[in-house]
């Protein structure tokens, strides 16, 4: 299993609709074209593959808002057969490490979870983050100056969740496991299933990274295409 990180208009066409497929395999709702005009929008897109194609991606962005440098997560689908690799995670790490490097000040990670999957990432790899189980009122007022400025329609300050309403695509299903951080994701966000998604903030600093996302970023060397 390889994984690279690449800027999004160096994709290939196979590379694309690889991604797409793996996509309209676990999200239903979306209308056709949707998949294509969000890539477009993105800067970077992690690619897990195998000799079988593309098993897992991951897009994201780098964008200034409400005066802070927001690292935003879009689309992250992993192929079931694939899930137990951390080669994804560990090229997420390796982008942060990039961020640093390039002097980027101070990121944040804007993600926004349609399925407790999503959301576990948080709390295997992160020591701060909102929301979880400690309050955190300063993250948490950053979380809710960025969610009301990138979706000021969308965006429920009272609950957390952005509500898009019918034409929104949604997980096809999404084992409901029991684990303490699944069942909070499913006690924030109880209407996942129709497509209501979390929002969520983590610094992206190394010293946020527990010991489990310092071994998973060392362990995975990706390649890099930008």
């Amino acid at each position: 299993m390889k994984v690279g990180i690449w800027a999004v208009g160096r994709l290939s066409g196979d590379d694309r609709e690889g991604m797409e497929r793996l996509y309209r395999a676990y999200y239903e709702g979306a209308d056709e074209g949707d998949f294509a005009r969000d890539l477009a929008e993105k800067d970077w897109a992690i690619v897990l593959r195998d000799a079988e194609g593309v098993r897992g991606f991951s897009t994201m962005k780098l964008v200034r808002v409400a005066e802070m440098n927001v690292l935003f997560s879009g689309d992250t689908v992993v192929d079931e057969a694939c899930r137990s690799q951390t080669g994804l995670a560990g090229a997420f790490g390796h982008v942060m490490l990039h961020l640093a490097e390039t002097g980027v000040e101070d990121p944040q990670w804007f993600l926004i979870c349609k399925g407790a999957r999503t959301y576990r990432f948080l709390p295997t790899f992160f020591r701060r983050y909102v929301p979880g189980p400690r309050e955190d009122a300063e993250l948490a007022e950053r979380l809710r100056r960025v969610a009301s400025a990138m979706y000021p329609r969308e965006y429920d300050p009272a609950t957390g969740v952005l509500r898009f309403g019918v034409g929104k695509d949604r997980l096809k299903g999404d084992a409901l496991r029991m684990d303490r951080e699944s069942v909070r994701f499913r006690a924030l966000n109880p209407d996942w299933a129709r497509g209501d998604e979390l929002c969520c903030m983590a610094p992206l600093a190394l010293s946020n990274l527990n010991r489990l996302g310092e071994r998973v970023i060392a362990d995975t060397n990706p390649e890099w295409h930008l």
